[in-house]
């Protein structure tokens, strides 16, 4: 059995580490990462739901969708209305395959007219480039 690479940390762990009252840690993206912060779930539900509540999303897969057509490859995965994100907004959204399945979800920044970065938790880049086939 080969040994388990060593757990990296992100750059926000040395402030966040101490707020993990749960001690509750998993591995994420070949990271250490805190499943929660708060050892009663319900609080810290109630946090998200209400206030705010820390979530260090370094390990996200991040991919910068660029060029002409980078709207209209958007447009046919989301299922938000790309066309009315404007630069500096963020959407919350699922993307979903031709069957309407979701794929994952995640945020998708417009960050200039005709770019845009989209998060993943789990690797798209494969699927995003299928999409892709024939645009620009």
């Amino acid at each position: 059995m080969l040994p388990r690479p060593m757990l990296q940390t992100t750059p926000f762990h040395v402030r966040t580490s101490a707020l993990v009252r749960a001690q509750t840690w998993r591995r994420w993206s070949g990271y250490q990462m805190a499943s929660g912060y708060d050892p009663h779930p319900d609080r810290e539900y109630a946090a998200v739901r209400s206030a705010a509540a820390p979530f260090d999303v370094s390990p996200l897969h991040k991919y910068l969708i660029a060029g002409r057509d980078a709207g209209r490859l958007l447009d046919r995965l989301i299922t938000r209305d790309v066309t009315k994100l404007k630069v500096g907004q963020v959407y919350y959204t699922p993307w979903c395959d031709a069957a309407g399945k979701v794929v994952d979800d995640g945020a998708l920044s417009r960050l200039a007219e005709a770019t845009y970065r989209l998060t993943s938790a789990d690797s798209s880049l494969r699927w995003l480039q299928m999409n892709a086939v024939g645009m620009g």
